[in-house]
């Protein structure tokens, strides 16, 4: 009889961890941004993932570069920003490391591998098209070769 209950608890046990791992899961378990980052990325698309304390000084600024590198590399690269005070994206943050009152942009390529990371101080546009660029080799930011379309 305990043979039996083992058998069927154990057998309980791995088909529910067997549903909790399946991709459909897994995309469940996903953050907002997460899953915005991964839908550029299945697009072949490099990704800046920008980290951001509201109450930046440079705020503004930064964004700024970030919007004019994206610009210039449209079907190349994108944008996903993702706010400190946003509570749904603290599994995200623990991630990459980044606390809440930290500002930093990760260069993601299409691969999915960050690239660098480039804290509030180091993110101007010279330094996202450096990292962009040079990460074009062996899957970086487009199909063929690096540049504006």
């Amino acid at each position: 009889m305990i043979a039996k209950r083992y058998i069927l608890s154990t057998a309980v046990i791995l088909f529910m961890l067997f549903f909790a791992f399946t991709p459909e899961a897994q995309i469940n378990m996903q953050t907002p941004k997460e899953i915005e980052a991964a839908k550029y990325l299945k697009q072949n698309l490099a990704v800046f993932l920008c980290f951001y304390n509201p109450a930046e000084p440079e705020l503004d600024k930064i964004k700024a570069d970030i919007k004019a590198v994206t610009y210039n590399f449209i079907g190349y690269a994108e944008a996903v920003y993702v706010n400190g005070d946003d509570k749904d994206e603290d599994r995200l943050r623990e991630e990459f490391k980044i606390s809440p009152d930290e500002t930093a942009v990760y260069i993601i390529t299409p691969l999915g591998k960050p690239a660098a990371k480039l804290a509030a101080a180091d993110i101007t546009k010279a330094n996202l098209m450096r990292v962009l660029v040079s990460s074009c080799g062996g899957g970086g930011c487009g199909p063929s070769s690096c540049g504006p379309r």
